[in-house]
């Protein structure tokens, strides 16, 4: 019931003065299913008229990620989204190497669904769809969010002058940008996980992190490692639509009649469209709260990370589960996303 007036109050929103937030992903759909739960949060919110997502950047070099990519957003109704692919592309596929329980999915979407992207070599460089986006958006209206790994927007910070914009890579994000969302590290230290970083910063190119997270001209808010893994969420095989990817997406990767893991980038992608007060805007608790209210994050050379206490910076921050917000609610919350069906209108009430 709660989930239902929620749908009709986000209808109701989107029916009125509210304008969409205008949103980039970089993710790297491809390992955990979780990029998938994002896609279908933004999905949904972007056909409610909340988000707009003005395109999408796969940060891993498999072919199947972009194809997978397209087949979610195809499903919703959205294949016209532009997809960006590092280049050069691979046929790699996923292989659970750390706990051989999970399986590979990307490949499986990309395959047996729809979609409306026929080929990843048809894909443009993400730092060209980044500045052709950036470069016609209006000052401080994109929020960038960062579903993964650091290359992307690593270049982006250095790239230089083009046809999009005469500015270089940081002036135009310090322009252009209002928020970079980050699902990534530990907080206030990796130090307080079992191992040295979490795996997006540290597990691929940690220099690319350093890059982004100890330079980016601008805003930054980080969701962290402890927060999504406590969220256990998946769609209901009993309730999501049979032909759904994001249901095989989630049954590839953890095994039919139990498609529940962890959440880390669909409870990043729920801050990143609704930030903290978004749900009392529609009559609803918050979901979120800021974890502290000064300082810094600082990546180290190992992609290790640290919170440090400058109480002369406040444009960076952490967060957490607000007061009296459960890991079971943010769950079923985020399920109700992931079981929208293709032909539904996913913002009316149910």
């Amino acid at each position: 019931m709660m989930f239902k007036m929620l749908l009709y109050a986000l209808w109701v929103t989107s029916a009125g003065a509210q304008s969409a937030k205008d949103i980039i992903m970089d993710i790297d759909i491809m390992g955990g299913i979780d990029d998938v739960g994002a896609l279908a949060v933004a999905n949904v919110f972007h056909n409610c008229g909340l988000a707009t997502i003005r395109g999408i950047a796969i940060n891993t070099s498999s072919k199947y990620g972009s194809l997978a990519t397209s087949c979610i957003n195809t499903y919703f109704g959205n294949g016209d989204i532009p997809i960006a692919a590092m280049k050069p592309l691979t046929n790699d596929t996923y292989f659970d190497r750390y706990t051989f329980v999970n399986g590979e999915y990307a490949s499986k979407i990309a395959y047996n669904y729809p979609r409306a992207l026929d080929d990843a070599g048809h894909t443009p460089d993400p730092v060209q769809m980044y500045r052709r986006i950036l470069g016609s958006a209006e000052d401080g209206s994109i929020t960038v969010v960062s579903l993964g790994y650091f290359d992307n927007l690593a270049t982006l910070i250095s790239s230089t002058p083009d046809e999009f914009s005469p500015l270089g890579g940081r002036d135009l994000i310090r322009r252009k940008v209002s928020e970079l969302v980050v699902m990534g590290g530990e907080y206030p230290t990796s130090n307080t996980i079992h191992f040295t970083y979490e795996f997006n910063f540290g597990g691929k190119t940690p220099q690319a992190t350093q890059a982004v997270v100890n330079f980016w001209p601008g805003r930054i808010t980080f969701s962290g490692y402890t927060p999504g893994l406590n969220v256990i969420s998946g769609p209901s095989p009993a309730l999501a639509p049979p032909k759904s990817p994001v249901l095989a997406g989630y049954e590839w990767y953890v095994g039919r009649g139990g498609a529940s893991t962890s959440s880390w980038d669909g409870l990043t992608m729920l801050y990143a469209v609704l930030s903290l007060d978004g749900f009392s805007k529609i009559g609803h608790k918050n979901l979120f709260k800021y974890q502290n209210t000064y300082g810094y994050n600082h990546v180290s050379d190992d992609g290790s990370n640290s919170w440090v206490n400058d109480t002369s910076r406040t444009d960076q921050h952490w967060i957490g589960l607000a007061d009296g917000v459960s890991n079971n609610s943010v769950a079923q919350t985020l399920n109700q996303f992931y079981i929208r069906g293709a032909s539904q209108i996913s913002c009316t009430m149910l």
